[in-house]
């Protein structure tokens, strides 16, 4: 749609937000009620059941790792394969803070260390809009729906603080997850990579896909090969050798979970070795007569639960599929940490660390819509109708 025919919409449309925001606050000083979906409360004698995880072949003390005395914070994590770990994964990772669009409380800092260990990226090109034009479009930003509506700045100044964190903690394994939204080339990725220093401590997979055996932590820890990367779309292994596509490696659950929903383990895609278990729901937002859908932080504690993430891990265990990545909006919130530790059978204990990202900050590392990064109540609604508009421009 040409911009000219298009900035009348965007006038009325933004007029007519602005009435639907006021008609909303006006239901809303009615009608305070939050609707969450009923927790599930574990018996009291008995711990919640895990899947059971394929056998951990066992190995003698000459083959163990000595260098590493634990990996992820277990010291029986580092005699296991990738694929037989589960990792406490952020949905959206990026998109923290206080914005409608918001799938975390806490930025990635925080997450890293708190013991997040697998990391949702949504790569787009902030210019892509005529609405803000401030960057160039080779850069891949970390957008939610629209840079308009969510902008975390430029993937790089975010890997930033991975490096940082990957060099202070030797005996972390961390994956990420690109969704490569605006179909940025593997190249394109790679240089943030490389701007950040991170590419240093990625892992290549040396083998075909579809019964690929992975190395265990331990050996991961041992050659600092300590960071998985997947991309949905555009992997060129030829000239990007370590960013594989995730389809070939990877399958997940269902992300479009309403609240109230069951959380089950049918796959969206053919069976891999690595499960993403999407473990989150979305609540619908009314908007220009329009439902939009939108994370849910009010049902972050009845969601989040031990019982409830290990009630779909055991799903899962019951089709004979072991759930690698626990994926789940507003981390701190409720028992993840926990419920991680009973999928990987170990002994919970805190696996938080104290990093110093100072070296990691970035004055560049702001959003380039600030009046509507910080959007609620009202100012939502009216960054949703822009949002929305922008893309036809």
């Amino acid at each position: 749609m040409k911009a000219a025919s298009v900035v009348p919409l965007l006038v009325a449309s933004v007029a007519l937000a602005l009435g639907v925001a006021t008609a909303q606050q006006a239901v809303a000083a009615r009608d305070t009620t939050v609707r969450v979906p009923v927790p599930l409360i574990p018996r009291a004698a008995e711990a919640p059941r895990v899947p059971r995880a394929p056998r951990v072949p066992k190995t003698s003390g000459a083959q163990r790792r000595s260098s590493a005395s634990k990996c992820n914070g277990y010291s029986e994590l580092c005699d296991r394969k990738l694929n037989l770990v589960a990792f406490p994964t952020t949905h959206n990772s990026f998109a923290s803070g206080d914005n409608i669009a918001a799938n975390q409380n806490k930025g990635i800092p925080d997450q890293l260390d708190d013991g997040i260990r697998g990391f949702m990226l949504d790569l787009h090109n902030a210019s892509s809009s005529t609405l803000f034009r401030r960057a160039s479009a080779s850069e891949p930003y970390l957008c939610h729906t629209s840079c308009v509506l969510l902008n975390d700045g430029p993937l790089s100044d975010t890997l930033k603080y991975f490096t940082t964190f990957l060099e202070a903690h030797s005996e972390e394994v961390i994956s990420i997850f690109l969704e490569n939204d605006d179909n940025f080339s593997a190249t394109t990725i790679a240089q943030a990579f490389e701007d950040a220093g991170l590419d240093k401590f990625v892992y290549t997979p040396s083998g075909s896909s579809t019964n690929y055996t992975w190395p265990t932590l331990g050996e991961m820890v041992e050659k600092n090969t300590r960071l998985v990367v997947l991309v949905d779309r555009n992997s060129d292994t030829k000239s990007v050798p370590w960013l594989v596509y995730d389809r070939n490696y990877a399958v997940q659950t269902p992300y479009t979970v309403g609240v109230g929903s069951t959380f089950g383990c049918s796959l969206m895609t053919d069976a891999q070795p690595l499960l993403v278990m999407n473990h989150f729901v979305y609540t619908n937002y009314s908007v220009l007569s329009m439902e939009v859908e939108k994370p849910s932080p009010d049902t972050a504690s009845s969601v989040n639960t031990r019982q409830s993430i290990v009630d779909q891990a055991n799903v899962c265990g019951a089709a004979a599929r072991f759930p690698n990545f626990i994926t789940v909006d507003f981390y701190d919130v409720g028992d993840l940490f926990k419920a991680v530790a009973d999928i990987n059978k170990v002994q919970y204990s805190s696996p938080s660390v104290s990093t110093d990202f100072s070296s990691a900050a970035s004055d560049s590392h702001t959003t380039s819509a600030a009046s509507l990064s910080a959007a609620t109540g009202s100012t939502a609604v009216l960054a949703i109708a822009v949002s929305a508009l922008a893309l036809l421009l």
